[in-house]
This record gives C-alpha cells, structure tokens and sequence, in this order.
C-alpha cells in the first residue's frame, strides 16, 4: 500500500469527526466520520464557507470557535475547543461539539489552512464512560484532571491532579470531593453546581494546597453526559500558573518603578528649577542685606534682625543646593567638615519635619567628631532617618540624634561581620515606634521598597541613606526591637587629623576695586541691579544689559575700556560664553567672569567647569562677589 493510500485509509477510519479549510475558511476535506456527525456530505459543501454551512445554536459559541481558527491560522499554534460549542446538524437535531484545531503547513513557513478534530463529548461518554481506556487517559493526562459523578464523588483523577494537590491516592476514588478538601470556599461550591446543570466556567484564582502551599491555578470545568440529555457529573482541569502570575507581578512592580523613576526624573527637573530662581532671589536678599549691615552699627536694634535674615538666607542657600544636587547626577564636592557642628545648623529644620507631639533630643559626642563628605549630604541621611523615626511614632514619643566615636578591630570584625575594621564616627537616629519586623528589614534598603500607604512614599529614602553611607566608605547597621523602636546607625570614616574648613569671617573687610569698569549681564533685573549697587560700593564703575543683544550694543557704544564682564551663564539669545567670545572681538583684553544658579553638570554644558577661577556660584553674599572679582581681574 503507498503512503498516500495509509492516509486516506487512516482518515477514513478515524472515529473523531475531521474538517480541513482553507486559509478563507473554506471547506475542503471532511472525512466519514464528520459526514455522520454533521450529516452533510464533502460533495454537497466543498468550498463552502465552514461557519456559513454549519449552524451555531449562538452567537457566542460561533465567534469563539471562530476566533479560535483564525488564532491558529494567524500564529501556527495548536489550540483547544474547551467548552462544548452547541449547533444544529442538518437534520436539525442538537449538538454539543468539542474538539481542537491545527494548522496545516504548504511547505514550512506557510500556512495553507487548518485541520478541526471534532467529537460529540455526550456520546463518547456515553459509549466509554466506563472503559478502563478512559480511566487510564485521565490517570496518566499530562494536566491535572479529575472526573466526578453527580454527587462530586471521584470516579479518575490523574497523577498530576494527585501531586499537585498533595493527595493520598489510595483512598481518592469514591470519596466526596468536600471530604478531601472540607474547606472548600463556597465560591467553588457554586461553580461545581453550575457545571452539574451543564454549564462550562473557567478562572484563574490562588489555590491553598493540603501542605499549606499556595498557588495560582488556572481552571475550567465543564459537564459530562451520561446520555444526550442526562449529566453524569463534571470534569475539571486545573493548570499550575504560579511562576506565570510571579512573573506578572514582577513585571507589574517593574512599571510602578519605572512610573515612579519617571516622576521622579520629572520632580527633578522641575526642582533644578525652581532651585535656580530661588538662588536668584536668595542673591538679592543677601545683597541686600550685606549692604544695610553696612551701614548700621553692631549695637543698632536692627543689627540683630538684619543678621537673623542673611543667616536665614545662607541656610536657604544650602536647601537649594539639595534641590540642584536631586535634580541632576552632578558628583558631590566632599571636605573636612565637623560633623556636630553641620548637625546643629540643620536642628531647627529638623525640628520642623517631626510632629509637635514628639520630643527630639540631640546627644552629641564630646570630643567632635571629623568626617570627609558632601555638608548636604549630612543634611539629606538627617531629614530621611528623621523623617522615618518621626513617621515610625503613632503619637507621644522620642527621637534621639546622636554622635559618637566609635573604633572597631579586626578580632571585633572577625566576631561581628557586619561592622568594618577603623575609626568611625556613628550618627545615630533612634525612634519608640513599634519597631520593624524581620521581613521589613530584610528589604528597607532597597530601591522603591516601602511600607508607606500608596503616595505617602517612594521608596527611595532609605536606599539614598545607604548610597550616600556606600559612597563615602561607610556602612549602616540596624539596631530593632519590635515593639519598643528602632535605631538606625550610620558609621562615617573618622579624619582625625584633618582639620575642617574654616568658616567665612565675615567680618575681614572685602577687597575693594581701583576705579575699574565692569560690564554686568545678568537677565534677572533685580539681581542685576543689586550686583551693580554692590559693585558701586567697592569702587568700581558699572554699566548693565538685561540681555546679550544689549550687552553688545552697549559696548558697541562705549568709548572707553571695559576692564570686566560679569554675565549669567544661561540666557535666552545666546549663553555667557558666547557672549563673551563675541565682546572679546571688540575688545580683545576683556576679562569674564561667569555667574549661575544652575548645576555644575548643566554649567559643563554650556562648556564652563567648576575649576575655573572665573565662575561664580548664585547666590552670592557681598564678600564672596568682592573676592572673585578681585581674583579675575589680577589674574587668578
């Protein structure tokens, strides 16, 4: 016999009801077995369309099938008819259909139509209810299947039923499916009678397995006929999607930390700028000031209050720069600070970020304690552990803010693996909250990670602490007791010898000009003129522009030397450096110095670094300006 002749032989003699369409959908093969099922013959509907010649009791059941043969002939993937899709044959007698569908390859690569397997599950149930090839197809089915009679009985289960769901297969068969699992949800309850009065039902729900475990299962049950109109029970097929439904939820998390990245990135710009138009205000404030106390004599009633604002304004400046430094990824700038004393500058702010209701107590270490790092770093690991402790107390308590010296040898370490060897100086934050539980604090370090309602938090305050900590050579440690608080302690290299910077004097008299005329751009009209009041003030002359245009036009029209251009980096026609090089061919013995609120990173873009001697830092007090001016015109 040639191989031709075994395929239409074996087609011919299948029991299951086979129709091949074409990539249309047209009919082009029905085998014996579909002509009985059916009871229309190949000659009468070859060509015909498949959904236009048989007849769908609904709606429903003829899009999903339909949806289901254009899925296979769209991806080349096998797919199952689940539920049972009821049509009418051409006699007019009702039919409950179930089946699957594959496609049928030209040549690889193409797909030239699809192949329905079709079987009437009422009469084969019927016919081999009770055949041991049937109760061995359902033990050994590669899903998990169980088959049960009208009073959920077990009549088959297969093993993967049995292993996943843990269960004694000894004694299953015969026993009450709620006998097996008494606490079976009355959700499910519903679901097994609704299948028992024929209806076909499918969902995805997590599942707690007889040795505690929980899964996420995907299910469908459907009825089983003992005769055309007569349900013998259900069957239920259950899939293990747990890993599926961990990978959505990992995606899931992946998108809310990227929302919350882009947020953020969006929060950062905007503060960048306003961070630069309050440095602006905070220039004319301090100049402002700087000036009045000029005038007015130490004892003056005022003298005091004049004070209180210009050191308000310096810390502002300070509050500024962490809204510049969140905004951009500029490296910070560390020196030898002290850190009790940077810790006292940011008290009162401190103070303000807790409720009234708690108490704040500072201890600081004795001795002092020297630390290398960015200051505003030191304000940013304060503000997030401080404002944590304070968000940790549900009314009346106690944050404690303390500092300490502390010195760790290597034996120490051996004993104690999470500390590192050296001197170090501690900052600790301790809350009376209800402290952490181990499951919390094995993750608080990481990125997006917060125990925080949805918008009280980001998740990102504790993971800034430890790169900040990271960064500088330093590690963190926690220190919990559940129910009785917290203690977060943040461990800094120790620079005993080093000695930090010291503090501006304010009082060592600014040098002053000799007569020199000073060209001022800067496109804020306030600070432009509050510079130019200062620069009057220390023997210099002054001429401003408000913009580029007008800078050139006025140097255009004067006769004399301009000894210094004093300009904004940023503007709207062209930037400082630009501006400068097109003076400079007017007058090629110009000097420049370069004036921003903005990131030293955005500064690199307009093509000025930090290391130049002719850039100053918005705001700036009246001494700082007086300074830096000095400093460019005799030559660094």
């Amino acid at each position: 016999m040639s191989r031709l002749n075994w395929h239409q032989a074996v087609l011919q003699n299948m029991i299951d009801a086979v129709i091949a369409v074409d990539r249309d959908q047209r009919i082009m093969l029905l085998n014996p077995a579909a002509e009985r099922l059916l009871g229309h013959a190949l000659q009468q509907i070859l060509g015909q369309n498949f959904f236009e010649t048989f007849a769908f009791t609904t709606a429903e059941s003829r899009a999903e099938i339909q949806n289901t043969l254009e899925m296979v002939l769209v991806t080349g993937e096998h797919a199952v008819i689940a539920s049972q899709a009821p049509l009418t044959t051409k006699a007019g007698s009702p039919l409950q259909i179930s089946g699957n569908i594959s496609p049928i390859y030209e040549h690889p690569g193409r797909i030239m139509g699809a192949l329905l397997v079709l079987y009437d599950p009422a009469a084969e149930m019927e016919q081999h209810l009770c055949s041991e090839d049937l109760l061995s197809f359902i033990e050994n089915a590669p899903i998990a299947v169980a088959l049960f009679d009208n009073s959920m009985r077990y009549l088959a289960a297969s093993r993967r039923w049995i292993d996943d769901y843990k269960l004694d297969c000894e004694s299953l068969l015969g026993r009450l499916h709620y006998e097996v699992f008494p606490e079976t949800p009355t959700h499910w309850r519903i679901a097994h009678q609704q299948g028992l009065s024929g209806a076909t039902l499918r969902d995805e729900e997590l599942f707690l397995r007889h040795d505690g475990s929980v899964k996420w299962d995907r299910w469908i049950l459907l009825p089983w006929y003992e005769s055309r109109d007569s349900i013998g029970g259900i069957i239920v097929l259950t899939e293990d999607i747990t890993d599926r439904k961990h990978l959505e939820q990992e995606n899931q998390d992946l998108l809310e930390q990227l929302v919350a990245a882009q947020k953020i990135e969006s929060l950062g710009r905007l503060a960048g700028g306003i961070a630069h138009d309050f440095n602006n205000m905070l220039s004319v404030i301090q100049g402002h000031v700087g000036l009045a106390l000029l005038d007015i004599d130490s004892d003056h009633p005022i003298h005091h209050h004049l004070t209180e604002i210009r050191d308000a304004a310096e810390r502002s400046t300070e509050l500024t720069q962490q809204l510049l430094s969140f905004s951009s990824r500029e490296e910070s700038e560390p020196r030898l600070i002290e850190l009790n004393q940077s810790i006292e500058g940011m008290l009162r702010i401190l103070k303000r970020l807790i409720a009234e209701e708690i108490e704040f107590v500072w201890e600081p270490e004795a001795d002092g304690c020297i630390v290398k790092m960015d200051p505003s770093q030191i304000d940013q690991i304060l503000a997030n552990l401080c404002v944590n402790a304070s968000d940790a107390i549900s009314g009346i308590g106690t944050i404690t803010l303390k500092t300490e010296n502390r010195e760790f040898d290597h034996e120490f370490c051996k004993a104690h693996p999470d500390y590192l060897p050296g001197h170090f100086v501690m900052l600790s934050v301790s809350d009376t909250g209800p402290g952490i539980d181990p499951a919390t604090q094995a993750r608080i370090f990481e990125p997006f990670f917060t125990t925080k309602p949805q918008g009280k938090g980001t998740g990102l305050g504790l993971s800034t602490v430890a790169g900040i900590v990271k960064q500088n050579q330093g590690f963190v440690r926690v220190e919990n007791q559940p129910g009785s608080g917290s203690t977060f302690e943040i461990f800094l290299p120790c620079r005993r010898d080093g000695k930090p910077l010291p503090l501006l004097e304010r009082a060592v008299r600014a040098p002053v000009g000799t007569n020199e005329m000073i060209l001022l751009i800067d496109d804020e009209p306030m600070l432009a003129k509050i510079s130019r009041e200062i620069l009057l003030s220390l023997g210099y002359r002054v001429i401003i522009a408000t913009s580029p245009r007008d800078a050139i036009q006025m140097m255009l029209d004067f006769k004399g030397t301009v000894n210094l251009l004093i300009t904004d980096v940023v503007m709207p026609e062209m930037n400082g450096q630009e501006l400068y090089h097109a003076l400079q061919k007017l007058q090629p013995n110009l000097n420049v110095l370069y004036m921003s609120g903005y990131t030293l990173h955005i500064m690199a873009e307009q093509g000025i670094t930090s290391e130049e001697n002719s850039f100053l830092k918005k705001p700036f007090s009246r001494n700082e300006l007086a300074v830096k001016v000095r400093q460019v015109l005799q030559g660094g």
